[in-house]
């Protein structure tokens, strides 16, 4: 039996944690069709893979770059995720999609999505369907998926209002219900909501439950940036006093999913400022609680102690709702102050953890890369005055890479078995990296899993294939089987690393000796290689 494509001598770690095995893969018409253990392939191409394992392509189930895919240069900007191995990613996350959009919320759209995009495109659809189709014949580099954001549903119903603290009418929350189902019979893989950012800061679970029941109709799953990762925050009432805010917020969305009766997955499992990383192990125990009583809950996480941001991400929703006026009125900056100084006092987070990445405004070009103490130094202001002014000019939209993540825990959230691995990373060329872009899947089977022995590298590597993809819904990637998709990484298990780091964020991986999509290689020994565009649009 003649083959495209064989992958000879390799050996398989298949996605599903079971042990490795040696085997030569056959793959026709961009699918594995043999696993071979006991003959050798032949085929009209051949792959050596001595010394060399061969896994599924990474699925990076927490992805904004849905916001770079309609570009016509995509390529080039999301290249850095193909050499670390992703295959697949996940996007419309934290409440932000490019679909559904109306005439009316298309400006609103390209608001909240300037720090998430490389330059403005034109919206060339309307619906989810319309955005898929889109994609499809545009052609992509790389597979795309997509949930549907509440804050697109929110900008198509509500218009302007959804950036207030007004609440949406019967009528509204019935019609944001109507277009999550229709998004997700469109090919969505169901809802996640971002209720740490502007619109969805707004939103009452009144509001949320059901959009969540709209979503569990469909089999959809529902993903969580929830209102707090700090123990304390403008969030929740009193500020002191009972449970930690970061663990009331989980709270909140695992009693969520279990009234809507849906599929919770918690958006990067965080846990900002030195005072809030020993609430780790109550928040694992409380999901895995949940497990216990059968609510089918899972999370992720990337594995570096920083992770990006907008600048507002710290600002409560009081100010946020009106913010071009906030900005300028000094008795609002006054108590904007007192709670900001209050809260770095209370986390252990303060500006020297907070860098600069964008700041979407040609006078703070010469400011990306610095923390915001010597962005302060920089501007002869106080670090107050100059994370406003950065805000003020950015119109709340510059980027920040946010430090005095996790600490210690993040090495127990990272073993935890229902942990997936992703990057959160916003890609572009504008402004400075988070490494996350260059290193995160290469650096969990380097660092964490050869190095720390934190898990064994079968483990590893079904926590970023087979679980994300049964997370999401996916039957026919993040697995090497007979009749799978042949999207493959060949890997080199004693050198594969990501050395990128917050000093050197786009140190590129190591140990990534091929990457193929649809049968296809697409990059090799750290180069892009061949023509065309080999991934695939997959809907739900």
């Amino acid at each position: 039996m003649e083959f495209d494509l064989v992958i000879a001598n390799g050996t398989i770690i298949d996605g599903t944690g079971r042990p490795r095995f040696r085997a030569d893969l056959g793959i026709r018409q961009g699918r594995i069709a043999a696993i071979a253990t006991g003959e050798a392939l032949h085929g009209g191409q051949t792959l050596g893979a001595a010394g060399l394992v061969i896994t599924p392509g990474f699925i990076d189930i927490h992805s904004h770059s849905d916001w770079i895919i309609p570009l016509a240069d995509h390529d080039a900007v999301l290249a850095p995720l193909l050499l670390q191995g992703v295959t697949t990613l996940v996007g419309g996350q934290c409440g932000f999609s490019p679909a559904p959009a109306t005439e009316d919320s298309i400006p609103l759209l390209d608001g909240f999505s300037e720090m998430l995009r490389d330059e403005a495109f034109a919206y060339r659809w309307r619906s989810m369907a319309g955005f898929l189709d889109t994609l499809g014949r545009d052609g992509v580099m790389i597979n795309v998926a997509c949930l549907v954001g509440h804050g697109a549903l929110r900008y198509a119903v509500m218009g302007r209002r959804a950036d207030t603290s007004t609440p949406p009418t019967t009528a509204e929350v019935d019609a944001m219900g109507r277009l999550t189902r229709q998004a997700i019979r469109e090919g969505a893989l169901g809802l996640s909501v971002g209720l740490a950012y502007a619109p969805g800061i707004f939103a009452g679970n009144d509001e949320l439950l059901p959009l969540l029941r709209a979503a569990a109709k469909d089999g959809g799953m529902f993903a969580a940036h929830g209102r707090a990762y700090t123990w304390v925050s403008p969030f929740y009432r009193p500020m002191i006093g009972g449970a930690a805010h970061n663990i009331r917020s989980t709270r909140e969305l695992l009693g969520l999913a279990r009234q809507a009766g849906v599929r919770l997955q918690l958006s990067h499992l965080i846990f900002v400022g030195r005072h809030t990383w020993r609430t780790h192990r109550t928040v694992l125990r409380d999901v895995d609680r949940a497990i216990a009583e059968g609510l089918d809950v899972a999370f992720d996480a990337f594995p570096y102690t920083a992770g990006n941001s907008t600048i507002n991400v710290v600002m409560p929703a009081w100010f946020l709702d009106g913010f071009s006026r906030n900005i300028a009125d000094p008795r609002a900056l006054r108590k904007l102050k007192r709670q900001m100084d209050l809260l770095r006092w209370m986390l252990g987070l303060s500006y020297p953890d907070i860098t600069l990445l964008w700041g979407c405004a040609p006078e703070l070009a010469e400011l990306e890369g610095l923390d915001m103490a010597s962005v302060a130094r920089r501007l002869g202001l106080p670090p107050f005055e100059a994370y406003v002014h950065v805000a003020r000019v950015s119109e709340g939209k510059a980027r920040v890479l946010l430090g005095a993540y996790s600490g210690d825990g993040l090495r127990t959230v990272l073993a935890h078995p229902r942990c997936a691995f992703m990057t959160d990373t916003i890609l572009t060329r504008r402004g400075r990296h988070n490494p996350a872009s260059f290193g995160t899947f290469p650096r969990v089977l380097g660092h964490y899993s050869r190095g720390l022995g934190l898990f064994s590298l079968e483990e590893a590597v079904r926590r970023m294939t087979s679980l994300p993809a049964e997370r999401i819904g996916l039957q026919e990637v993040g697995r090497i089987a007979e009749g799978a998709w042949a999207d493959l990484v060949l890997l080199d298990p004693a050198t594969v690393d990501g050395p990128a780091t917050l000093d050197r964020p786009d140190a590129p991986p190591t140990g990534i000796r091929a990457v193929l999509i649809s049968g296809q290689v697409v990059a090799q020994n750290g180069q892009l290689v061949g023509r065309g565009r080999q991934g695939r649009v997959l809907r739900k």
